[in-house]
């Protein structure tokens, strides 16, 4: 549990959320708080050498970049940059690209599955 006695189900679910309304930063403000670990700084646009991909992760500049500003409002690139960031912090060097694709899909599954319960049903 973090700081309030949020889960990690609800915190990735409301990242998610904030992710879509393009509030990235935010998002990953209240995620590294969760997780204790600093804040990375996101820019739009790709380092140098880095072609095909629509996000990386730069250790050594705490930075995730975003090929496009259409990343920005993507939870899945979003979060599977920020899990390299999470893991590089953690001492465990930067994750498996399938660790980062199973954090990113299950956040989404989490925001989806919360969603899912806030929807009226039609008998009402």
């Amino acid at each position: 549990m973090g700081k309030g006695g949020e889960s990690d189900v609800a915190v990735r679910a409301k990242a998610v959320a904030l992710i879509l309304l393009g509030e990235t930063e935010r998002a990953l403000e209240m995620l590294s708080k969760f997780y204790g670990v600093p804040t990375p700084r996101v820019k739009v646009g790709l380092p140098k050498g880095r072609t095909g991909v629509l996000g990386c992760y730069v250790p050594s500049k705490r930075v995730i970049y975003l090929k496009s500003s259409e990343e920005y409002r993507n939870p899945f690139v979003v979060l599977h940059e920020f899990y390299h960031h999470i893991r590089y912090f953690a001492g465990k060097h930067r994750g498996t690209e399938r660790g980062a694709n199973e954090y990113a899909l299950k956040s989404i599954q989490y925001f989806k599955e919360l969603a899912g319960k806030l929807r009226p049903s039609s008998d009402e």
